[in-house]
């Protein structure tokens, strides 16, 4: 809750009209791919790492967690 205040964060108000939170979140992410979104619901995870190139932060045990992205997203020369 301390991250969600911090105005360092910029929250983005939902020009979707009666779209869920979640539908919002998914095509914002699929149209601009510079957003890390933060979230500790384990179904808009499942659905974030779906769409490649977005990095995912929540909670565990305690403590920040951003998870990496997959090297193929990266830009690794091997794949």
């Amino acid at each position: 809750l301390r991250v969600a205040k911090d105005p360092r964060f910029v929250r983005l108000p939902c020009t979707h009209p009666g779209t869920y939170a979640d539908d919002c979140i998914c095509e914002r992410v699929r149209q601009h791919k510079c957003y890390v979104v933060a979230t500790c619901d384990t179904d808009l995870k499942r659905r974030l790492r779906k769409i490649p190139g977005v990095p995912i932060m929540y909670l565990q045990q305690h403590r920040y967690t951003v998870e990496r992205l997959p090297e193929a997203v990266i830009g690794n020369p091997k794949g």
